[in-house]
């Protein structure tokens, strides 16, 4: 004989065993990349420990413990952080958009406020077109050093200003795209 409710084991559960299964997945892929994203710290910590395990040029790599390396590597890192901080400090940063894409000088200077840097401007560029996004620089103290550590965290080039940007002041981030 057939019951008058028969118990609903179906599509139900199934639905909801799929939403676990999926938010399993989600939160696995972002536990995943939270632990391969790259820190700023962490990228400035792999060149000196690379460095320090060779010696002087044309010989091999001396074969040490993980250990004994570890204080040298993270005296330099924090010397590296500090030295960075205080080109951060000292040079102004105007960061101008040259596109019509809305918000796009105002994301790259929020970048740029998250890693330390001082940005005195954001705004529109409009006096003259640029084909690609770029870091110039001018000849004050540290500006050069500064766009190129601008560069390297953006992944753009870093060149001499033009003479359409010459009056601008500081390290002139132009953003096309």
């Amino acid at each position: 004989m057939s019951s008058p409710n028969p118990e609903q084991t179906g599509p139900p559960l199934r639905a909801l065993a799929m939403v676990l299964i999926s938010l399993a997945i989600l939160f696995a892929a972002i536990g995943a990349l939270s632990l391969t994203g790259s820190d700023s710290e962490d990228a400035a910590a792999e060149p000196p420990a690379a460095a320090a395990t060779t010696t002087a040029a044309g010989q091999a790599p001396v074969a040490q413990s993980p250990g004994t390396q570890a204080p040298a590597a993270a005296s330099s890192t924090t010397s590296s952080a500090a030295t960075t901080s205080r080109a951060a400090a000292d040079v102004e940063v105007r960061v101008l958009n040259n596109s019509n894409v809305s918000g796009l000088a105002a994301g790259t200077a929020s970048t740029l406020t998250a890693e330390g840097w001082t940005v005195a401007e954001t705004g529109n560029f409009s006096e003259a077109q640029f084909a690609q996004t770029a870091v110039y620089y001018g000849t004050d103290t540290g500006e050069q050093q500064a766009a190129q550590t601008i560069a390297t965290q953006l992944g753009i080039p870093a060149e001499p200003k033009p003479s359409s940007l010459e009056s601008t002041a500081g390290v002139v981030v132009i953003v096309t795209q």
